[in-house]
This record gives structure tokens, sequence and C-alpha cells, in this order.
């Protein structure tokens, strides 16, 4: 038998929804009552207020055919509401009909509105648990967007779409390449590197050189076994000042630098020397740089005696034969030189060394090393040892 529910009750759920704060699914659940039916009452009572739900209870025979009346003209209006606030949809797609019967499903009757737009309820319960997913993949996609701008960002607006591809997979997210770099693209994150390139070192002298025993073997099985030497220029407003570098080539990492206003002799040695002193390297290494004339010098040669080092230089103009070492300072130059200006050279030594010692050694990935960071890929090879 079809159960029968007073004025009185009805109002009081209404007021249970609305001042207790409960759902119409909680309230459905411990009443007993359908979803739909509650929803029925809200939207009468919101449109009568407590003119609502005339009959409601044990009615009259004399009261049926006022009540009846009374309900199909409430049914016009509702549908004439409905056909005036979506008369724009009716010509539309499905989704957009759905649409607009989901925003306005707590003051106008589903069933109603599916009847009157000639969609059927079932679709729109489809289209709705599909909008639920489609929600949950957009947050999903939220929170992508959201690491990919704080890698970016914690790379100092650096890393390009690989680099941020291969951590976005170390940290469990793994995305296409093509993936990261459509939505770096969408969120206007551009590296901010920029490319440029002038020659330094003078190899016209009459030093004695070495042959080039490294011969491109840029890999090592293990730390201080092969070192790579280089130096290059930074501008500032006093003038320039020249960086020599120190790589080993296990880990990519920079073990010794200096940096002066003159591209001596002295200015490698201060390097070499700073090198040696912080690894301590047990047995020969192979020491590899260009023909320039502060590396051939005799001071310089003499200290890689002292060191037991064995020396190796490039051939005549052939840049490749030394790349790891020039391709660190080229990107020394698009991630940090060409960025900013230098008023001082003081200025410009501080920066060079928070770049190298904390960013370039201590944080950024290598390709070449399996997007490891320097001293990572040292570690590594400590404890595998």
């Amino acid at each position: 038998m079809k159960k029968i529910y007073d004025k009185e009750f009805k109002i009081q759920t209404i007021q249970m929804i609305k001042n207790e704060g409960k759902t119409v699914t909680q309230v459905a659940r411990e009443l007993g009552i359908s979803g739909n039916t509650l929803y029925r009452w809200m939207a009468e009572f919101q449109q009568d207020g407590k003119q609502a739900f005339p009959g409601s209870g044990q009615l009259k025979p004399e009261d049926q055919a006022s009540r009846d009346l009374q309900k199909r003209i409430r049914d016009l209006e509702e549908e004439n509401e409905i056909l005036k606030k979506g008369d724009a949809l009716l010509r539309k797609r499905p989704a957009l009909i759905y649409s607009f019967i989901h925003d306005h499903r707590f003051k106008l009757r589903v069933a109603k509105m599916c009847s009157v737009f000639e969609v059927s309820r079932s679709g729109y319960y489809a289209w709705r648990e599909h909008r639920g997913k489609q929600t949950k993949r957009s947050k999903n996609r939220k929170k992508l967007e959201q690491r990919i701008r704080r890698i970016f960002l914690d790379s100092r607006r650096l890393y390009g779409s690989r680099k941020i591809k291969e951590i976005l997979g170390q940290q469990g997210f793994h995305v296409s390449g093509k993936t990261v770099a459509r939505m770096m693209k969408e969120l206007g994150l551009r590296s901010r590197t920029v490319k440029k390139y002038k020659a330094t070192t003078n190899s016209k002298h009459n030093f004695p050189v070495y042959d080039n025993v490294l011969d491109r073997g840029f890999t090592a099985e293990a730390p201080n076994r092969k070192w790579v030497a280089d130096i290059t220029y930074v501008w500032t407003s006093e003038g320039w000042l020249y960086l020599a570098s120190i790589m080993d080539l296990y880990s990519r990492k920079i073990v010794g630098f200096h940096m002066d206003e003159r591209m001596t002799k002295d200015l490698v040695i201060a390097a070499l020397d700073r090198a040696f002193s912080q690894q301590r390297p047990r047995g020969e290494v192979l020491h590899h740089s260009d023909r320039g004339s502060q590396y051939a010098s005799h001071d310089y040669q003499a200290r890689l005696r002292t060191y037991k080092m064995k020396g190796s230089m490039s051939r005549k103009g052939n840049c490749y034969d030394n790349a790891c070492i020039e391709s660190f300072h080229s990107v020394l130059k698009k991630e940090l030189v060409y960025l900013e200006k230098f008023k001082t050279r003081k200025q410009a030594k501080k920066r060079i060394f928070e770049y190298i010692t904390c960013f370039y050694n201590g944080k950024r990935i290598h390709s070449a090393i399996g997007y490891f960071t320097p001293n990572e890929y040292k570690r590594m090879y400590r404890f595998a040892a």
C-alpha cells in the first residue's frame, strides 16, 4: 500500500534538511523515503511556502478534485518555468540539457525536467556519473600542473620538458615528454636559458703539448680517474672575470674552480690546487685540457707531475675533444650569466660560486648520469663500493 505523509511531516522533514545540515540522501535513508520524493517536497515547499501540501494526509472525497486541479496548476507552472529558463537549450546537445538539469535539480524535479526536455532520466544519471569521472581527471591534471610548476620554479625556471619529465618519474608521476611539453606550453612555462658563444684560450705558443690520450672517452669507471679542464669568461660592469673549472667525468661534478680578473696560468693552477686538495685522488688521474698557453705552461705541467697526473690535450682547433667541460660552461652562461647583469666582479663571483656548489653540483640533474645530480651520483658509487 502506498504510504501517505501529512503536511506537518513533510514540512518537518524539509526543515531537518535545511536547518540541521543533513543531506537529502541522509534523510531519505533515515526515513525510508526515496530521494526523488524529498526533492519534490522541497520544490513544492519552495514554490508555495506554508501553503504547500494542501491535500496531505487523508483527503475527503470532495477535496480530491480540488487537489488534482492544484497539482495540475503547479505542474503547468513548473513546466512553464523550465521552458522559460531552458528554451535556449532545447536545440542544443544533450550534454547541455543535462548540465541545466543538474544545476536546477534542487529547485525543480529531475523527472519533470527530463520529461519537458524529452531526455531520459537514465541518460541524465549516466551523464552525471561520467561528469564525476571527468571531475576526478580534472583534479588529477591540476595536481600535475602544480607539480610541474613547482619543479620548474625550483629549477630557477631553467628546466625544459625533458628534465621535468625525469623529475616527475622520480617522484612517481609517469607521464610522457609530449604531455609535459604541452602542459608547460599551456601554463606559459618556458626555460629562460640564452645561447651565446665566444672562444677564450690562445693555443698559439711554443710550449710542448700532449697527445689526445682521452680521445673523447667521456666516461669513467670511478671517481677521480678522468678530469677535464677549461677556462671561460664572464662580463661585469668592472670588466671581464675569468673562470677556470675542472670536472670529474665520472659524476660530471665540478671538483675545482677559481675566478680572477686575469686569464693567466695562476688562474688554472689555483683551480687545480683546489680540486686536488678537496678530492685527494688515489692513483693516477688523466687530466685533459685544450692547448691553451695556461695549461701548456711549464708551471702548470710541473704541478701535474707533482700530483702524479697524466696529461692529455685536445687536437688543435677541435672543440669536441673537450666537449663536456665546454658544455658545462655553456650551461653556466645560459642558466646564470646571460640572465643577470653583474655590476661588480665580487657580485659575479658570489653568484657563480653559489651556482656551482649549491645548484649545479647539488641540485641540477644531468642526463649523462641517469638524471641524478653530480653529488648524488658520486655518493652512489661510494655506497656501491
